[in-house]
């Protein structure tokens, strides 16, 4: 699995580096794990509901998180930083009554045999920064 990046969150990372250098060892570690791991392991990991479903939430230190995406193929970071300020970087993108329309158009489109979709499609929020 590929781990990614919102440039917030490697800037935020970054400056966890040079700031407290101890605390970014915490959190590349934890990275390491969410890679391999990324709804079990340390740092307790919380998935996230309501607006933020869809993102999952590790702490690497009293009060502070790592907030990320899982992909397939890739895990996402978000944010870095206080649990109080780390879901506000994230701007949620939701899908428009025209979206839902037109995959709504090609699911009626694109029926098996009884009539039942031969895709699943799943609505979800984006989160970017």
């Amino acid at each position: 699995m590929k781990l990614l990046w919102t440039a917030s969150s490697k800037e935020s990372y970054e400056l966890l580096k040079t700031d407290a250098p101890e605390l970014a060892e915490k959190v590349k570690s934890l990275l390491k794990d969410t890679v391999l791991h990324p709804d079990q392991g340390s740092g307790a990991p919380i998935k996230l509901e309501r607006e933020y479903s869809g993102l999952w939430q590790r702490t690497y230190a009293p009060g502070q998180v790592i907030v990320y995406s899982v992909h397939e193929d890739a895990v996402t970071i978000v944010s870095i930083g206080a649990k109080e300020t780390a879901l506000q970087t994230v701007n949620l993108e939701s899908y428009t009554k025209e979206d839902e329309q037109s995959v709504m158009g090609q699911m009626a489109a694109n029926r098996g045999k009884d009539g039942e979709p031969k895709v699943g499609i799943f609505w979800y929020n984006r989160a970017t920064t």
